[in-house]
This record gives C-alpha cells, structure tokens and sequence, in this order.
C-alpha cells in the first residue's frame, strides 16, 4: 500500500473508533454505574462458565485420546487452566 492509501486507512480507523467512543459514552452517572455493574456482572458469568466446562472439556477430551487415565489428566488439567 501507498502511504496515501495508509494515511486514508489510519483516519478511517480514528473515525470509527470516535464514533464507537461517542456511541458509548454514558449520558450520566446512572447510566455509567449501570453499564459498568452489567459488564462487572457479564464477565462474572463468563468466568463461572470456564470453571465449569474446563475441566469437562478436558476430561472430555483426555478420555477420548487415552481412556479413563487420559481422562483423569484431562480433568487435572482444565482444574490447573482454572487456578
């Protein structure tokens, strides 16, 4: 590319992401303490789904390739990805 063609790809980019910025911002504090708390809450719910399906894919997957011991590791091992 040119260093025209990046100069133009660069601003774009600025655009977009002061659009997304404005899009976003909280018109007041109530919103701001609304948004914060769902995304606190969100990547909580997130978080306890990796604990639980970690060592469930693993145990999964470890019982596929090697049985009940490939099992076992595999349950260790989404436990440790967890810790």
């Amino acid at each position: 590319p040119t260093p025209e063609e990046l100069d133009a790809e660069q601003q774009a980019a600025k655009e977009q992401l002061q659009l997304i910025l404005d899009s976003s911002r909280p018109k007041h504090l109530g919103y701001g303490v609304t948004s914060g708390v769902s995304n606190m809450v969100a990547g909580a719910v997130g978080a306890a789904g990796v604990i639980v399906l970690a060592p469930v894919m693993g145990t999964a997957v470890g019982a596929k390739q090697g049985g009940i011991v490939g099992g076992t590791v595999g349950l260790v091992g989404g436990e440790r990805v967890i810790v």
